[in-house]
């Protein structure tokens, strides 16, 4: 009534009770963030209208807002929906769980350029086995033509076995110790395996021999190629013990490019078949034609193979590595990153250097004789342990002898039977500091002088723990050191 009374008076505006803090955290929605086995978030779950659950897409944060915008607007473009790095669906499909925690740092670049190779891959098999087939049919005569032409398929893959053989025996641990060169190999020999099946068509009378020897050279080369991306590949490629997801998502990946490559590779085979039609025209030019396409699409395949290797960034210590880091240690007293190490290593470069030490030495590299081994082990046993590289270790004593390659003119060292890898990482620092004392002096070694060799072994003692721990910071795993094919040997019978 009174506020009737007074019409030309502000309105009486009537608030709602203040809410408490317990009422405003039953007023905000519940969000579930899932997470895969990397760590990573996958998506995120909330109450549906109904009480149910309702899932619905995790929002990609970048380091600053403008990264943070662009990936914002580049997801709302169609595109988005098919990229796996953004696409739920596609990520559970194309890469491993926990993407990319779960995977080594350079599996991005590595995974870019192996796809661009399996491309050409595929599509060099497409145009080989149409190759092959019609060779095998300008071979035979008309009425011979389907025992011949079985007779001959079988026998071109029989000498495969014996490459498998040859490869997997001689091979084996060199796999393993320089893996990106291998790897590059592998591929190029495969290529020349394809290069030999697309001429038979040229030569059909001569199918068998071009054909076999196309698979003797094709299955050396897959058994390198198979062993590295079966085991020294994915073991640097998984991180969460992983090895088979990250495995089944590169057969997934690859089985989607050879479906791309189908119709390429069939497409590319009937532009170029006509060179070998006899009533075709200037023959010269369909030649150049056909050799400028294969050549492009085998170019292709390497160059991708290639800048796969060169991507890698092994933190694996193996006998080249290890040299490597202690030239840089002995030469300014730091240790390169795992980055800038693999930058240098390349694909084909050389591993050593010219004054680099022999590192797993044969007992012919360190000494010239009996009575040679006899001394520089009598050395050894008088220099006295400044220090050890494993505190830890329950080994007191080097497990390792220098000695001089007179073949190379390089110091050596050989390992003992039960050197652990701080032993090898102490050997290869007292190989270098030798080798640098060496190079300094400008005199001319028929065996390793002695003063130089008490001081290398008393520098390794000395630094070997701190030179471990550089190469740890600098992101090296030491906790293993891949020797390859190097002997070891028990020297207690001599001492």
């Amino acid at each position: 009534m009174c506020a009737a009374a007074r019409g030309d008076s502000e309105p009486l505006v009537v608030s709602d009770p203040p809410i408490s803090t317990s009422q405003k955290k039953s007023q905000t929605p519940v969000v579930v963030d899932e997470v895969s086995t990397g760590g990573d978030p996958t998506r995120r779950w909330r109450q549906s209208k109904s009480g149910g659950f309702e899932s619905f897409e995790v929002p990609r944060m970048n380091g600053n807002e403008s990264d943070r915008n662009n990936e914002s607007a580049s997801r709302t473009t169609s595109s988005s929906k098919w990229d796996p790095r953004f696409s739920p669906k596609l990520r559970r499909v194309f890469l491993p769980a926990g993407y990319p925690s779960s995977v080594s740092p350079d599996y991005a670049p590595f995974i870019r350029w192996h796809l661009g190779s399996l491309v050409f891959r595929n599509v060099l098999e497409v145009l080989t086995a149409q190759s092959l087939l019609v060779a095998l049919g300008m071979g035979s005569t008309p009425g011979a033509l389907p025992l011949t032409a079985a007779t001959k398929w079988v026998l071109k893959d029989g000498v495969g076995s014996f490459a498998t053989l040859a490869a997997g025996s001689l091979g084996g641990q060199k796999y393993d110790e320089d893996p990106k060169r291998f790897w590059a190999l592998s591929n190029l020999l495969e290529d020349v395996a394809r290069a030999i099946e697309l001429v038979t068509p040229a030569a059909p009378g001569l199918f068998l021999p071009l054909a076999a020897s196309a698979t003797f050279v094709r299955a050396a080369a897959l058994t390198g190629r198979g062993s590295l991306m079966n085991g020294t590949f994915m073991q640097h490629l998984g991180r969460n013990e992983n090895l088979g997801d990250v495995r089944a998502k590169l057969e997934v990946q690859g089985r989607w490019l050879a479906l791309v490559a189908l119709p390429v590779g069939i497409g590319i085979f009937r532009t170029v078949s006509s060179v070998f039609d006899a009533e075709s025209g200037d023959g010269l030019y369909q030649y150049l034609g056909t050799l400028g396409a294969y050549s492009l699409v085998i170019g292709g395949h390497t160059f991708c193979c290639w800048k796969a290797a060169q991507v890698l960034r092994f933190d694996t210590l193996n006998r080249a590595r290890l040299v490597r880091l202690a030239e840089r240690f002995v030469g300014d007293n730091t240790v390169p990153t795992v980055d800038a190490s693999g930058k240098e290593e390349g694909v084909y470069r050389a591993r050593f250097s010219k004054e680099a030490p022999a590192i797993g030495a044969a007992l012919t590299e360190i000494a010239r004789d009996w009575k040679g081994l006899a001394e520089i082990l009598e050395l050894q046993e008088t220099v006295q342990l400044a220090g050890e590289c494993e505190p830890s270790s329950s080994q007191n004593n080097r497990r390792y002898v220098l000695g001089w390659d007179s073949g190379k003119n390089i110091p050596a060292a050989a390992l003992n039977s039960d050197a652990e890898p701080a032993n090898v990482i102490a050997a290869t620092l007292a190989a270098t500091f030798a080798a640098k004392q060496i190079v300094n002096s400008g005199l001319t070694q028929e065996t390793l002088d002695p003063t130089i060799a008490r001081q290398a072994y008393q520098y390794a003692d000395q630094r070997c723990a701190e030179f471990k721990q550089q190469m740890v910071n600098a992101g090296w795993r030491v906790d293993f050191v891949q020797m390859g094919t190097a002997p070891r040997y028990n020297f207690e019978g001599l001492k």
